[in-house]
């Protein structure tokens, strides 16, 4: 059965693929999204707070198309900000990984973005999460 979860103060509210429960939120945990961003979602047990519940019965709307990293925003997700874009030579799966460890020891990574270009700095001491896609997993979507 999927959930939907709201992290800190970021608004979006992220439909998952399969149910997790509060005691699974003491180490960073990467978890399948389906909405608003199908990716992998990578959360910080550092996170200031986490809402888990159960999803209405409904079908799960189409996702945001994107192939970046999503960062919490005070915004959240909008059709005309779904993240930042990765070159195409980053594997989104790879990079959850990478997210997981750096909120595991505290550290930071630079990221080199594509389209426009730049840097993105992710700090895992103070990053709450992360969404990286698309994934590249296949499954039916979750009903709810």
């Amino acid at each position: 059965m999927a959930c939907h979860i709201q992290i800190g103060e970021d608004p979006t509210i992220w439909w998952l693929a399969q149910q997790i429960q509060p005691s699974q939120l003491t180490q960073p945990l990467s978890v399948l999204s389906w909405y608003p961003i199908r990716g992998m979602l990578v959360v910080s047990p550092k996170a200031a707070h986490v809402a888990i519940f159960e999803p209405p019965p409904v079908l799960v709307p189409t996702p945001l198309s994107t192939s970046g990293i999503y960062l919490p925003t005070a915004a959240g997700v909008s059709p005309g900000h779904a993240g930042y874009e990765l070159p195409g030579n980053v594997d989104p799966a790879v990079l959850a990984e990478q997210i997981q460890t750096l909120m595991r020891s505290g550290q930071s990574q630079t990221i080199t973005l594509g389209g426009a270009g730049g840097t993105l700095v992710l700090n895992g001491a103070t990053l709450s999460f992360a969404v990286t896609g698309p994934a590249a997993i296949g499954g039916s979507r979750p009903s709810g």
